[in-house]
């Protein structure tokens, strides 16, 4: 067999005869010069790869199922505290929180391999189990296990969300409930 160099070779390549290799020999059909691929083009900057560059964005919002149920005082901490203990716990990056009298939104990063429904069914489990284990008169009045109204707003991106879609959100969420009739 004759060695033939390619029009795309450079002359970083060396090319073997497949007759000539051992099984002891690797299964490449070339070898490279470490040293001319190192040295071969100064002009090239070889960046760290950082996990979070493939990390999804989301910014997400629940309300409480009653509206009476308001998220004030001791809940208000508690809230971005629990929350921050979930991600930390499944590996999920909070990049903030806002906790409004009417609704709890926040923004975090995922993994690409983490549903929207997967993390969001984590979040509103976990936050109600520590809501109504911590908060009896709220237990008392939510008969159900899950503290949230039903549904749940999550738009890709970390900028929160504008105040008209948040009360179009709340609207609609109401009206579905049989809260709201407009």
């Amino acid at each position: 067999m004759q060695n033939n160099k390619s029009d795309l070779d450079d002359g970083n390549l060396d090319f073997v005869d497949q007759n000539d290799t051992k099984i002891s020999d690797s299964f490449s059909l070339f070898h490279t010069k470490e040293e001319d691929v190192l040295d071969s083009d100064p002009e090239v900057i070889l960046e760290p790869i950082h996990s979070e560059s493939y990390d999804l964005s989301y910014t997400c919002l629940l309300i409480p199922r009653f509206p009476a149920h308001q998220l004030k005082g001791d809940l208000v901490e508690y809230l971005s505290q629990w929350l921050q203990q979930i991600c930390i716990s499944y590996g999920w990056r909070l990049e903030f929180t806002t906790v409004n009298p009417e609704y709890f939104q926040w923004g975090v990063r995922v993994n690409p391999s983490v549903a929207p429904s997967q993390f969001m069914h984590t979040i509103r489990n976990e936050t109600s189990k520590f809501i109504l284990s911590n908060f009896g008169r709220i237990a008392q009045e939510n008969l159900s296990n899950d503290f949230w109204a039903p549904g749940h707003l999550v738009v890709l991106g970390i900028r929160p969300h504008p105040n008209e879609m948040i009360v179009q959100y709340i609207r609609l969420m109401r009206r579905q409930q049989g809260l709201y009739t407009l």
